[in-house]
């Protein structure tokens, strides 16, 4: 979702209320403004004013202030989708202007005037949607991938074309394109929201997605994580200057030669995903960390995927991270240095290709129905994501209780959690029989 909205820290001397500000993020360019509300903060939740009925001191209600809010949600949402390059950030102030400036149509067409096409009622989804639950850039581009294929599979499709057999040749169509049974089961989960969306609204009558499931064949993909050795080495890992030929072997013991390009991305990136590692932090919560956001030595995070409001407290790991680069002035008083999510994986890669990470890991999918099985090096396997997987795996297996950690990491829902316990507690018994053996000895 390109808008976040959050309150100032201080309240105005005038109004001694809090002034609402939004973030617009949008390809890569962000603007922070005011909107021109200041409220209470005991009515503000961390993305409404609460309860409707409540008056700021120019009298202006918390519906109307709500209202507003999600206007300027909706139009960055649409206006992104449409957006083919950056915009400059006087772009971004007029639209936010723009988007409060919107009124609602008094006499909007009632929709059995006119029969819409399917396309256009999953438009309207997408942005109704995504505007609701504050989706992010990445979650758009899944809705524009679904698009793209839901247009293959058929780009005259109407509602009636989704009965059993039109949901059996959907899952067929993508299973032919080569897409892991994971990614067809995410694509088919979309389709469902998306038809039962619909029903709601009275777009149609075809309900056969109520009742019927096609089979899948999904299997859990292997949590990738650093160990403590690794992690460990990755931090003091100095990367080698550009043009240097570094001689590696790779997951087979065969030799090869590798030349490092842009060692200072590089170097960045270890510091970034580190920090990650010592923090729990997602890469977006990282990348929007400010200077402001930190008070002695804890952290202040409101999430980007949930709007939590987290304290995080910093280890002497993360305190060293920051205070290498606290001298440096970053764009929006950014904490640490951003490098873009999709090119950090590319430079993560390369870095623990260079760190020598290369034990072999098996991955077992389904493709195509057939059972595949291959096997990668371990830094091909590494993304950004494996810093907070690796904080929360060694969290555990260190002994900090599940409920703590999530305190630290914003899981509400302990089953998401499992998978982490249940390799804490092999690595658990793991240790156990290495200490069993030694005493053998």
């Amino acid at each position: 979702m390109p808008v976040t909205v959050y309150l100032e820290k201080r309240a105005s001397k005038r109004t001694e209320e809090n002034a609402i500000r939004v973030q617009v993020s949008v390809k890569g360019v962000t603007l922070q403004s005011t909107i021109g509300y200041t409220i209470d903060p005991d009515h503000w939740d961390g993305n409404n004013v609460k309860p409707k009925s409540y008056k700021n001191k120019k009298g202006v209600t918390g519906e109307k202030i709500n209202a507003d809010l999600k206007k300027i949600k909706s139009h960055f949402a649409d206006w992104e989708l449409e957006l083919k390059e950056k915009p400059s950030k006087e772009e971004i102030k007029k639209h936010i202007k723009l988007a409060m400036e919107m009124k609602t149509d008094p006499n909007p067409i009632p929709a059995k005037v006119k029969r819409v096409g399917f396309y256009t009622r999953l438009d309207e989804f997408i942005k109704e949607e995504s505007a609701a639950n504050g989706w992010a850039y990445a979650t758009l581009q899944v809705w524009h991938t679904f698009t793209n294929h839901m247009q293959g599979f058929s780009p005259k499709a109407t509602f009636e074309t989704f009965n059993e057999s039109g949901i059996n040749k959907f899952v067929i169509y993508l299973r032919n394109k080569g897409l892991e049974e994971k990614s067809v089961q995410k694509h088919f989960n979309n389709l469902r929201w998306f038809l039962y969306w619909a029903l709601r609204k009275n777009y149609t009558k075809e309900d056969t997605i109520k009742r019927y499931r096609p089979k899948f064949k999904v299997l859990d993909k292997p949590v990738i994580f650093l160990t403590k050795e690794e992690l460990m080495h990755l931090y003091h890992f100095e990367v080698p200057g550009n043009g240097v030929v570094v001689k590696l072997k790779d997951m087979n013991g065969k030799e090869y030669e590798k030349t490092v390009e842009d060692a200072g991305g590089l170097a960045r990136t270890r510091d970034m995903f580190c920090f990650c590692a010592f923090t729990s932090l997602r890469y977006s919560d990282m990348a929007n960390l400010k200077r402001t956001d930190i008070e002695g030595d804890t952290m202040y995070i409101t999430t980007m995927k949930t709007y939590d409001r987290l304290p995080i407290n910093l280890n002497s790991f993360a305190k060293e991270i920051l205070k290498k680069y606290e001298h440096c002035n970053f764009p929006d008083g950014k904490a640490l240095p951003v490098i873009p999510n999709q090119l950090m994986n590319r430079y993560l890669k390369s870095l623990c290709e260079l760190a020598g990470f290369n034990t072999p890991i098996t991955r077992t999918c389904y493709r195509g129905g057939e059972r595949v099985e291959e096997v990668f090096p371990k830094y091909e396997m590494i993304g950004t994501h494996a810093g907070r997987r690796t904080f929360i795996c060694f969290a555990l297996s260190s002994g900090i209780p599940p409920q703590v950690v999530m305190k630290w990491t914003g899981h509400s829902d302990y089953q998401a959690m499992k998978p982490y316990i249940d390799i804490a507690e092999k690595t658990k018994v793991d240790a156990m029989k290495l200490f069993d053996e030694a005493l053998k000895q």
